[in-house]
Formats: structure tokens, C-alpha cells, sequence
């Protein structure tokens, strides 16, 4: 008879969900927030974010990707990121966003991420960028877009950190691990 309890080293882990991410600081998460809760339906399961690494699937530990991640963190330095206009990534994604200005230090680190945790890459050219309103009908979108864009000016802020999230059962998403980026 088979047992159902395997604790040996052959036992298979489970697969679990992360993505890596610059949170905004508090002052510039509290301008952003009104409008993602009028938005953005799911505004409440993260506070203000830049993806870095898109949510993926791993059967690894969390120590060890807080080994990979960590060894990473170390050749990067805190990154000054500039926000600056109201962009959408319709009709492809109902999505419409806080885009940063092009950062080449921010380009770097999201292509060495992907490489270092040895995940496909999903988009070619990376966007860096915070969602504040989804599932607007694409016919709604220009009349959202002006009623966001005069709410958000330019801003620049220093990402220090990168957090490892994970969802929770009710899909809202906790910081795991958070990662200095080098002095």
C-alpha cells in the first residue's frame, strides 16, 4: 500500500506563485490610491507597485530564491525613478497606467531578475509602469485617461528595495522578502 505521507528528500515541492516589486514610497502611494480604488477592482490586493518580475510559478524555496535574489541585489544600486505620463496598453490589456520615464538602470535589473531566476522573459521591451485603472471598456478609456491625468504630475522618487510577494488565499498580496539594493 502506497502511503499518502511522502517527507523524504524525493518529495515533490509545490508550485508557488511570487513576482518581484518596487513599491512605491507612502507620500506617492497616497496620491495614487483615490484613484485606483475608483479604477482599479482589484486596487486593494497591493499597494502601489512597479512590477519588476510579473507574477511566475516556482517549485523552489524560499531561501533559495532569497539566495538568488539577494546575490542580484548586490550589484545593483538604489535607482532614482521618474513618473511621468498616463499610458494604456490597450487593445491588447484593458489596463491603463503611471508610466516611469525610460531608466536604464531599471532595464538592467529587469532583464538580470529574469536571467538570474531563470524565468522566460514576458515582454521584450519592458515598460516600467503602475496599473491605476483596469477593466475600463474600451470605449471609456480616453474619458478615464483625462479624468486620471490632471491627478498625476511628474514625480521622481529613490526604489531602494525590491520585495518578493505572494498572493494569500484572498488573492491580497504580502511582502515575503525585502531586498536592499547595494549602497
Amino acid at each position: 500500500m502506497e502511503s499518502y505521507f511522502n517527507f523524504g528528500p524525493e518529495k515533490e515541492r509545490r508550485h508557488v506563485q511570487y513576482a518581484l516589486v518596487l513599491f512605491l514610497p507612502a507620500v506617492l502611494d497616497d496620491l495614487i490610491s483615490p484613484i485606483r480604488e475608483k479604477y482599479d477592482p482589484v486596487y486593494s490586493q497591493m499597494p502601489a507597485h512597479i512590477p519588476l518580475v510579473f507574477p511566475f510559478e516556482t517549485t523552489r524555496s524560499l531561501d533559495d530564491l532569497a539566495s538568488v535574489i539577494t546575490d542580484e541585489m548586490r550589484l545593483h544600486r538604489a535607482i532614482t525613478v521618474e513618473m511621468d505620463s498616463i499610458g494604456d496598453f490597450y487593445p491588447g490589456s484593458p489596463v491603463i497606467y503611471w508610466s516611469a520615464m525610460p531608466n536604464e538602470t531599471l532595464n538592467d535589473l529587469y532583464y538580470s531578475l529574469y536571467s538570474r531566476l531563470e524565468i522566460p522573459i514576458p515582454f521584450k521591451k519592458f515598460k516600467p509602469h503602475v496599473v491605476v485603472a483596469r477593466e475600463v471598456s474600451s470605449h471609456r478609456v480616453l474619458i478615464v485617461k483625462e479624468a486620471i491625468v490632471s491627478s498625476l504630475s511628474q514625480e521622481k522618487f529613490t526604489a531602494d528595495a525590491v520585495d518578493l510577494v505572494t498572493p494569500l488565499m484572498d488573492n491580497k498580496w504580502v511582502s515575503v522578502r525585502t531586498f536592499s539594493l547595494a549602497e
